[in-house]
C-alpha cells in the first residue's frame, strides 16, 4: 500500500509533478507566519498509525528519496509506535531499525480526540486557505504539531522541503461540529428534495 504510494511520490518528483503541492502546507504556515519556506526536499511527515509508518519509512528507506519519516502520535507514545513499528519490519524481514528510518514526536495534545481551540482553529484557516480539510482527530493534530515544532525549532527544519502525507478520515469531524462553530462562521443548512419519499418509516433516513 504505502509502500507503492512513496513509488509514486518518487516518480513524481523525477518528473517534476510533486514540487507544487510539496509546499502546500507550508504555504499556509508561511501566511500564518509560523516559519519561512525551506529549500530543500528531504523529510516527509505523517500521522501515527502503526502500518502506515512501517509501510512509508521502509520505502522511503528503500527507494532513491531516502528521506526520514516524520511522525506524530495522537494516542500512545512514541516508544509505543517505534516497538510496534518495529514488530511489523521484523515480521517483513527488512533488516532495519525503525529509529534510523523515522523520528516520532508526541502529539496528543490534551488526549485522544481531544483538542485545544489553536488546534481547531489551524484545521479551519488549513481549511479556507487551501481547500484541503484535516480531521481534528488525527491529521489535524499531525499538522498541528508539525507546524508548532516548526515555529519552536526552526534550524531543525531548515533547509527541507516538507510532503505531508493526508491518508484521509474526515469522519472525526462529525464529533467536533458544536466546538467548530465558532471557528467557521454560520452553518447553511442544504435542504434537499427526498426522492423516495417517506411512508409508515421507511424511505427517510434523517
Amino acid at each position: 500500500g504505502y509502500i507503492e504510494a512513496v513509488r509514486e511520490i518518487e516518480q513524481q518528483i523525477q518528473r517534476g509533478q510533486a514540487m507544487s503541492s510539496l509546499m502546500i502546507l507550508l504555504s499556509v504556515v508561511a501566511e500564518a507566519g509560523f516559519c519561512n519556506n525551506f529549500l530543500a526536499s528531504s523529510s516527509m511527515s505523517v500521522v501515527i498509525n502503526g502500518g502506515t509508518i512501517a509501510d512509508l519509512s521502509l520505502g522511503s528507506s528503500l527507494s532513491i528519496l531516502k528521506a526520514k519519516v516524520h511522525a506524530f502520535s495522537v494516542c500512545d507514545d512514541p516508544d509505543y509506535f517505534h516497538n510496534f513499528t518495529q514488530g511489523l519490519l521484523d515480521g517483513l524481514k527488512a533488516g532495519v531499525s525503525s529509529r534510523d528510518i523515522v523520528h516520532i514526536q508526541n502529539a496528543k495534545g490534551l488526549g485522544y480526540a481531544m483538542n485545544t481551540s489553536e488546534e481547531l482553529n489551524f484545521v479551519k484557516e488549513v481549511a479556507t486557505a487551501t481547500g484541503v480539510v484535516l480531521d481534528p482527530v488525527y491529521r489535524g493534530k499531525a499538522a498541528y504539531a508539525m507546524v508548532k515544532d516548526m515555529s519552536e525549532n526552526p534550524k531543525k527544519w531548515e533547509g527541507r522541503k516538507i510532503l505531508f502525507i493526508h491518508t484521509g478520515g474526515l469522519l472525526g469531524l462529525y464529533d467536533k461540529v458544536d466546538q467548530l462553530a465558532s471557528f467557521v462562521g454560520n452553518w447553511q443548512r442544504m435542504d434537499v428534495n427526498e426522492s423516495v419519499p417517506k411512508h409508515d418509516g421507511i424511505g427517510k433516513m434523517f
